[in-house]
């Protein structure tokens, strides 16, 4: 039976070449019948005064709708996961792996999301904890040094066990999903967001055998800092940047709540990194 979507909350970039479609996404929600909310700086955009904050969604949103590149993706996932309310991206940025719909198809990809016929990919994020405190990424927790160059030790554990102690610039910890964010450009493999898996890459590695590695998503990564008087920093999706201390440990899980990304009939992974990596003749 299709989806009766009844409010969603548009999310956009903040520039003015998203205005137009922006005033296409309102008119095709409006043709279907869907009440829609604008989020600050949507509204901004269009001069509107009545929005919602982008760390809030407003009781009774059942949709998200995201104009703009992964990044404008990140902002929103954490807090569409608590609601377990859908997300739906059109690529208005660069490369675009989260927001994996094109502009051009705004028309056609929302109509069939509003119309039921869109499936439900369920991504899995990471649950980090860290000085009591519990956050959430989509794509990755990276662990690196600051603006001296010189090399942090690390202790990695799985569940409690030490695997190494790493002597690098820092490590990335990855969902399926991030694996074609900072862990691809530092060496780490591709994972398909259908494998279950945490990603585990080195930046930098002091040693040339400390390689990537997958673990199992049900076990537990730990990384302590075994540098004295270093600036490192803990990083989170890109979003949130936390100093790490000596001897202090941050933990990561796969996290309870799966994300939902909705994506229209005819999208596959496979044709996506064949398109976003340039890997065709």
């Amino acid at each position: 039976m299709p989806a009766k979507y009844k409010r969603a909350v548009i999310v956009a970039k903040p520039h003015q070449d998203v205005v137009h479609y922006l005033r296409q996404a309102i008119a095709i929600l409006e043709g279907k019948g869907v009440e829609h909310i604008l989020e600050k700086t949507a509204a901004e955009l269009l001069g509107a005064s009545e929005c919602c904050r982008r760390d809030e969604l407003p009781p009774g949103a059942d949709l998200v709708v995201v104009l703009g590149g992964d990044g404008t993706f990140l902002s929103i996932a954490r807090r569409a996961v608590e609601a377990q309310v859908p997300v739906a991206g059109f690529n208005l940025g660069t490369l675009g792996f989260l927001t994996a719909m094109k502009k051009e198809a705004l028309a056609d990809g929302l109509g069939r999301i509003l119309d039921g016929r869109a499936a439900v990919s369920r991504r899995k994020l990471l649950q980090v904890d860290f000085r009591q405190e519990t956050y959430t990424a989509l794509n990755d927790v990276v662990v690196n040094k600051g603006t001296i160059a010189r090399i942090v030790k690390l202790l990695l554990a799985v569940d409690g066990d030490t695997m190494a102690e790493m002597k690098g610039d820092g490590v990335i910890l990855a969902t399926p999903t991030g694996s074609t964010a900072y862990s691809l450009a530092a060496g780490g493999p591709i994972v398909s967001p259908a494998v279950n898996g945490i990603v585990i890459t080195p930046i930098c590695p002091h040693s040339l055998t400390f390689r990537p590695l997958v673990v199992p998503d049900d076990a537990e990564v730990s990384v302590r800092l075994l540098t004295p008087q270093m600036d490192t920093i803990v990083t989170i999706d890109g979003q949130t940047a936390l100093p790490f201390q000596y001897e202090e440990t941050l933990r990561v899980r796969i996290h309870p709540r799966p994300l939902l990304m909705l994506v229209a009939p005819g999208t596959n992974y496979y044709h996506l990194l064949y398109e976003k990596l340039n890997w065709g003749l």
